[in-house]
């Protein structure tokens, strides 16, 4: 836990290094991950591995190339994954599908958690964990923020919808 508590505030640093830097936003875009949707596949089977919770993960991929630094998207669908799992019970459903609608990609993971309320998703930002007084959470507050932050370095976005009971969809 302690390794990826550190890892988390050294690539949110290295976020925010980028972001000031032109040069550096430009560079971060000329990769492409020929096979996309086999690294998410692979992400999300890792992370649901992890939780011992591989039955309950939904996958629906096809194969597409994306323009994106590989370990980003590994950050980006590690983390939203992660988060699914970590906030729902055993049990319940985690979807990852990931669609090609002409030039863009789609990427949604959707769980059936606790969810968050329309308030909670607008004020994600670094080291916000909400109802930590009420719930037992590990970590700093970067996942989402981590992978907002990716998705926006590569001309992309990042959308909650969520309802407190509900369960949250990270699309």
């Amino acid at each position: 836990r302690l390794h990826r508590l550190f890892e988390n505030y050294l690539v949110y640093a290295q976020i925010e290094l980028i972001a000031a830097s032109p040069k550096q936003r430009k560079a971060l875009r000329n990769h492409v991950v020929p096979d996309a949707a086999a690294l998410v596949a692979e992400e999300a089977i890792r992370t649901a591995r992890g939780y011992k919770r591989e039955e309950d993960l939904s996958l629906e991929t096809a194969a597409t190339a994306l323009r994106v630094a590989e370990a980003d998207l590994r950050k980006i669908a590690g983390e939203l994954v992660d988060n699914a799992f970590k906030f729902s019970d055993p049990g319940t459903a985690v979807q990852v599908r990931m669609a090609r609608n002409g030039s863009y990609v789609t990427l949604t993971v959707r769980d059936q958690g606790r969810g968050m309320t329309t308030e909670q998703c607008q004020n994600i930002g670094a080291y916000m964990q909400f109802e930590r007084t009420i719930y037992e959470q590990q970590g700093l507050g970067l996942g989402l923020v981590i992978a907002k932050r990716l998705t926006e370095l590569h001309e992309g976005n990042l959308h909650l919808e969520s309802a407190p009971g509900h369960g949250t969809t990270a699309l």
